[in-house]
C-alpha cells in the first residue's frame, strides 16, 4: 500500500512540475508583446508630454522623438525595461512594486540621457536647474513618478494588453504586429543616424560615407530643429 502510494505521489510531483512549467511559459512576454509595449509607451510619452508641456508652458510644441509618427521612444523603451525587468514581481505588494519601479526608472533615465549624450552627441532632457537632481540626468521628484508608473503598468497595463492579444491573436495579428514592428525598428534605426549627423554637423565634422550623404541631405538642421525642437546638440 505504502509503495503504490509513493509511487502515486512521484507521478503527481511530476505532474506538478509540468502544470508550473506550462504556467511559467503562458507568464513569459513574447516579441510580439514586446513590440505593442513600445508602440503604446511611444504614444503614451507623446501624449503625456504634450500636454504636460501645454499646462507648464500655455503653447504646444511637438514632442516627437522619432522621425516619423508621434511617438516618444524613451517611454516605449521605458515602458519595455520595466514589463520585463518586473514581470515576475507581479504578486509583490504595491510598495515594494512602487520601490523597485522607482529604482529601475531613475536607472534607465539616467543610462538613457547618458547614452543620448555619448552616442548620439544630443540631449533631450536636463534637469540642472532643478533642486534634487543627480547630474542633471535624474530629477527626484520624477523618480517618485516612476515607480507609481511602474506598478500600475505591472498591474494593469501589461495583464490588458494580454487580455487583448488573446482575443485578436491570429494570422492577421502576426502580420500587422511584424509590419509594425519593422517600421518602429527602421524608424528608429534612421532617427539615431540622423540625431549622429545632426550632431557631427553641428560639430564640423564631415563624412564621404554614401548613407550619410543620404541623411545630409533628406534630414537638415532645419529639419531637425522643427522636429526636435528640446534636442540640444553637444559640442564637444
Amino acid at each position: 500500500m505504502f509503495k503504490n502510494e509513493n509511487i502515486y505521489r512521484k507521478q503527481f510531483n511530476w505532474y506538478n512540475k509540468i502544470v508550473i512549467y506550462m504556467e511559467s511559459k503562458k507568464d513569459r512576454i513574447k516579441l510580439a508583446d514586446i513590440v505593442w509595449l513600445f508602440v503604446i509607451g511611444c504614444l503614451l510619452g507623446f501624449v503625456l508630454e504634450t500636454i504636460w508641456y501645454y499646462i507648464k508652458n500655455g503653447a504646444w510644441i511637438n514632442k516627437q522623438g522619432l522621425l516619423y509618427g508621434p511617438f516618444k521612444p524613451i517611454y516605449g523603451l521605458g515602458l519595455v525595461f520595466i514589463i520585463l525587468m518586473m514581470n515576475n514581481y507581479r504578486n509583490k505588494k504595491f510598495w515594494q512594486k512602487f520601490v523597485i519601479g522607482v529604482i529601475l526608472g531613475s536607472a534607465f533615465e539616467y543610462f538613457g540621457s547618458l547614452f543620448e549624450e555619448y552616442i548620439l552627441g544630443t540631449s533631450t532632457w536636463n534637469y540642472s536647474s532643478f533642486n534634487l537632481n543627480i547630474a542633471g540626468r535624474i530629477y527626484l521628484p520624477y523618480c517618485l513618478i516612476w515607480g507609481l508608473i511602474a506598478a500600475f503598468c505591472v498591474d494593469f497595463v501589461y495583464p490588458s494588453l494580454k487580455k487583448i492579444i488573446v482575443k485578436v491573436e491570429g494570422r492577421a495579428y502576426n502580420i500587422v504586429t511584424v509590419i509594425v514592428g519593422v517600421f518602429m525598428l527602421g524608424n528608429l534605426a534612421l532617427t539615431t543616424i540622423a540625431a549622429i549627423r545632426y550632431s557631427d554637423r553641428a560639430n564640423n565634422e564631415g563624412s564621404t560615407n554614401v548613407v550619410f550623404k543620404v541623411i545630409d541631405e533628406l534630414y537638415p538642421d532645419e529639419y531637425m530643429q522643427a522636429k526636435f525642437p528640446k534636442m540640444k546638440v553637444i559640442k564637444k
